[in-house]
């Protein structure tokens, strides 16, 4: 059952929680689904061992003919490995709308994947200081529609011990360059120790402090807490009160109103009615 790109682009856009499922594990997946989580990202990069890659993208083939898809994304292997190419080919047959990808480092990784995968969505994940440096040009390319901050990976990069003041500057460059893009803001890396219910806590607040907007997940047990954790805030419900009622003062015709000398298109629309429902305040 493949997924619609546009479709799979809002919620993308729309999404707070993203959970990791290990590619070679396919017996997780319907189970991942069942989940809370508004994005279920199939791994095919760190939790598979090479030799068992290729048992992956065929176990996702055959989960993906008879399973609804509309809320799974791949990650895949960075453009500079063996495996790149093969991943692609193995998402595009199983029908996927969108990939995350691994280690992206600029505009040449983004173009080489839409040269294979012309209309698929994308969720750059940046984990370099090269990718934190280029984060801006990634942001503005046509095909991503969310920057992920692989900060483990980063922290290893630049050789720095644990999460810190140290990861400060590039937090707030990714969400400097993702709002100067206007695209939503980025998602948060990994807690790993997902037992540990107060860590989760903390560095919920912090990406939120400095303007994330969702977090990766390594395990169902974090979803709920990452969720709340990322609800609408009050001034987000009352914004999106005012797009709907502008809205619907005209007769429902995006396009034709403004809101603060703002003129309200379809995705904005889409974004406050998405708020609202999520807040069970929908009509």
């Amino acid at each position: 059952m493949s997924a619609d790109p546009q479709r799979m682009s809002e919620t993308i856009s729309d999404a707070r929680s993203f959970l990791f499922v290990p590619g070679d594990r396919p017996e997780r997946f319907a189970k991942a689904l069942a989940t809370a989580a508004d994005i279920i990202v199939i791994d095919f990069e760190d939790a598979v061992a090479t030799q068992k890659k290729g048992d992956a993208r065929e176990g996702f083939k055959s989960f993906s003919s008879g399973a609804d898809i509309g809320r799974v994304v791949v990650r895949i292997n960075a453009t500079g490995t063996n495996h790149f190419e093969r991943d692609v080919d193995a998402c595009l047959a199983a029908g996927i709308g969108a990939i995350m990808l691994a280690k992206t480092e600029g505009h040449r990784d983004l173009e080489r994947l839409v040269s294979k995968a012309e209309n698929m969505r994308m969720i750059a994940l940046v984990e370099s200081a090269i990718g934190v440096d280029r984060c801006g040009e990634i942001a503005a390319h046509h095909a991503v529609d969310r920057i992920a901050f692989g900060s483990i990976d980063y922290r290893l990069d630049l050789g720095i011990p644990e999460d810190g003041p140290g990861l400060s500057s590039a937090r707030s460059e990714i969400v400097l360059r993702s709002r100067l893009a206007s695209i939503p803001a980025p998602i948060e890396g990994v807690t790993t120790a997902y037992n540990d219910e107060a860590l989760l806590l903390s560095e919920i607040r912090l990406a939120r402090s400095f303007g994330f907007g969702a977090k990766l997940a390594i395990h169902p047990a974090q979803i709920e807490a990452i969720n709340a954790g990322f609800a609408p805030t009050e001034a987000e419900v009352a914004w999106a009160k005012r797009i709907a009622a502008a809205v619907a003062a005209v007769g429902g015709e995006v396009g034709a109103v403004s809101l603060n000398g703002e003129m309200i298109d379809r995705p904005v629309l889409v974004r406050a009615e998405k708020i609202l429902e999520r807040m069970g305040l929908s009509q």
